[in-house]
């Protein structure tokens, strides 16, 4: 059994798995040949399958956690700037699997109602403490529905996230915009 291979390891792995081929990809018996170790190695880290799923379901759910103490104490536009550039980041990390992919996850919702639940709820979440920490209440659901559907493009078209930082930036804009000023 391998000890030198950590858990982030398999959790890497799993989520790079779960990016390019969905849950059904996240088997233990090919994350173990990926990683070119015996299957060991992976109960060393975990109880079962189930257990490393559920994990990168939630990382995904605790994921604004970690975002929104990072986005400081500004104006709003400070912030959302902040935002902006936080998601051009994570949206890179996430293809190296160093973070949770938003559209591994959106997929992995398709297919599972129980996932879907757990996905509907930790949306609303975002979307209420992206209005707060941003001042905009209706144009930050239309930058949500706009992050969405860039992140369904990305997934049919994977040469598209090459297009994320542009497309972050005219986000950005529209929600920066004077005409967005007071309208909340």
């Amino acid at each position: 059994m391998d000890k030198t291979l950590g858990r982030n390891d398999w959790l890497k792995a799993a989520r790079i798995a779960l990016l390019k081929g969905g849950v059904e990809a996240v088997r233990v018996e090919k994350l173990a040949r990926t990683l070119h170790v015996t299957k060991g190695s992976f109960y060393w880290h975990f109880k079962d399958r189930d257990e490393l799923l559920d994990l990168l379901l939630q990382e995904w759910e605790d994921e604004m956690a970690e975002i929104v103490p990072r986005l400081g104490r500004g104006s709003a536009r400070e912030t959302l700037l902040t935002l902006v550039r936080l998601l051009v980041e994570r949206a890179r990390l996430s293809e190296e699997g160093d973070v949770p992919s938003d559209a591994a996850i959106f997929a992995w919702a398709m297919v599972s109602p129980d996932v879907a639940r757990r996905v509907d709820r930790a949306e609303q979440k975002r979307i209420n403490l992206l209005k707060l920490v941003s001042g905009q209440r209706d144009r930050i659901e239309l930058f949500y529905l706009t992050w969405l559907g860039f992140v369904a493009r990305a997934q049919r078209v994977p040469a598209f996230r090459k297009k994320f930082p542009r497309i972050a930036k005219m986000m950005l804009k529209l929600l920066l915009s004077p005409e967005a000023k007071g309208k909340g």
